[in-house]
């Protein structure tokens, strides 16, 4: 056996014993779910009922599917991880098949092909062990439902748009057949699942800080890969085994690798540039653990070093970000962020020539702050800061080739992102570990990154 591949499987062998010694935090279990349903069910006035219904299944080519991700709301209120799922929450008992209930499950039943397939279903039984319900039945069994619903003074829905295939034709029928007999509301629903989905709880803090720390050090490795040659699929590579090898299901979002000009797209996503030669690398990448996402970003120089052109600007983003966070505190607004990270970023550029007093310019186009948790743009309420969220800070500035400034700070694209937890009466930086300043990102650098070793 190659004397290199042997040193290769023995530094990723020690290094994977070095991660999976992290403490992995508790999954949630159906007292969760069961308490965050009580939680909807205060909110909801007499005589009413919520549905929830799982995502649909979606082919990715032929007869291929997309890896499945559930409707984050219907997994926040129950814990299922299924296709062809829905959840009524009701506010008043009903009586069905002789028994009361409050929560009301309907899911496909168990099929011993569909597991040879795909992997075993949770079942009746599995469903009601995993969300706590009262009551779960199979989804033929819809018709036992629906005259219930007609009877109710408020029908709150929300639900996804479905591909028309077969995977999705049974529960495509239940979904025309409520909205015909029913007239659905949705917009106070809205609002009740932004108040208690924006307010994390204990547990899922815990899950969040596990997914954090992956994403960083899917961060961390990827600095010390990056030099001129690599492609922004490799660096975009090594974000994804650091992400498996720590215990992440998938990354939260795609991820998003820049390198020079392609940083100063947004949403980014083709990595598709091979032999990065100079300029920056912009990575927002995060980790989905427990179906949590963390969301950080960093942006590093493909040399190895900054130098004096991308230091000033690099300098001028994080002063920027840490003056977004001096403003994250209870009480505060997400204006009061915003507006702190785009002055420190407007006052920078005039310092430095690229605009001029009073010009309005295009190089910081986007918000700063966002909820972070079951989705990457979490639900969550956008006025007073308050404890138990999680939020980003993300300032950018973004110049690319062509720009109305001088050349020399073309196809300069630098975005840092940090997640942060606001507590009663401080907050905590829960990215803070990756490297932040630019000798510290050069630093980290210097060292040997999984890229090289396989040389």
């Amino acid at each position: 056996m190659n004397c290199h591949f042997i040193k290769l499987l023995l530094c990723i062998s020690a290094f994977l014993f070095t991660i999976t010694i992290l403490a992995q935090p508790k999954r949630l279990t159906k007292d969760f779910h069961k308490e965050r349903r009580e939680q909807l069910r205060n909110k909801m006035p007499e005589n009413s009922a919520a549905i929830f219904v799982s995502n649909p299944k979606q082919t990715r080519s032929a007869d291929t599917e997309h890896r499945y991700k559930q409707n984050t709301d219907l997994y926040y209120f129950s814990g299922i991880h299924e296709a062809n799922v829905i959840l009524l929450v009701f506010k008043n008992d009903v009586v069905i098949q002789n028994q009361k209930a409050k929560d009301v499950i309907l899911i496909s039943p168990k099929n011993a092909d569909e597991e040879l397939w795909h992997g075993l279903m949770l079942g009746e039984e599995g469903a009601k062990e995993k969300s706590g319900a009262t009551l779960v039945l199979p989804i033929q069994e819809f018709k036992k439902i629906n005259p219930l619903l007609a009877d109710l003074s408020h029908v709150y829905a929300s639900w996804p748009q479905f591909e028309n295939n077969e995977y999705n034709e049974d529960l495509i029928n239940i979904l025309n057949e409520i909205a015909t007999q029913n007239k659905i509301e949705n917009e106070e629903l809205e609002a009740w699942l932004h108040q208690l989905r924006g307010i994390k709880t204990e547990e899922e803090i815990g899950i969040l800080k596990h997914a954090i720390k992956i994403s960083g050090q899917g961060h961390i490795e990827a600095m010390k890969s990056i030099q001129p040659g690599v492609s922004e699929r490799q660096i975009q590579g090594v974000h994804e085994f650091i992400h498996r090898a720590m215990g992440a299901e998938d990354s939260g979002y795609l991820p998003i690798v820049g390198a020079g000009n392609n940083g100063c797209i947004l949403h980014y996503s083709s990595n598709d540039k091979d032999l990065i030669k100079d300029r920056l690398v912009l990575m927002d990448v995060g980790a989905e653990y427990q179906n949590y996402t963390g969301d950080i970003t960093r942006t590093v120089p493909t040399k190895g070093f900054f130098n004096q052109e991308e230091k000033q600007l690099y300098d001028l983003v994080l002063l920027a970000l840490d003056e977004g966070i001096k403003a994250v505190k209870k009480g505060n607004t997400f204006k009061d962020i915003d507006q702190a990270c785009r002055n420190t970023i407007h006052e920078g550029l005039i310092r430095l020539g690229i605009v001029k007093k009073g010009e309005n310019h295009p190089f910081f186009p986007h918000g700063v702050s966002h909820h972070l948790g079951l989705d990457v743009h979490d639900r969550g309420e956008y006025k007073t800061l308050k404890p138990g969220m999680v939020i980003t800070v993300e300032p950018g500035i973004y110049i690319p080739e062509n720009s109305p400034t001088d050349k020399k700070w073309w196809n300069i694209a630098i975005r840092i992102e940090d997640n942060i937890l606001i507590k009663e009466d401080k907050i905590e930086n829960l990215s803070e570990f990756v490297p932040r300043t630019s000798s510290d990102i050069e630093g980290v650098m210097k060292e040997k990154g999984i890229l090289q070793k396989l040389d």
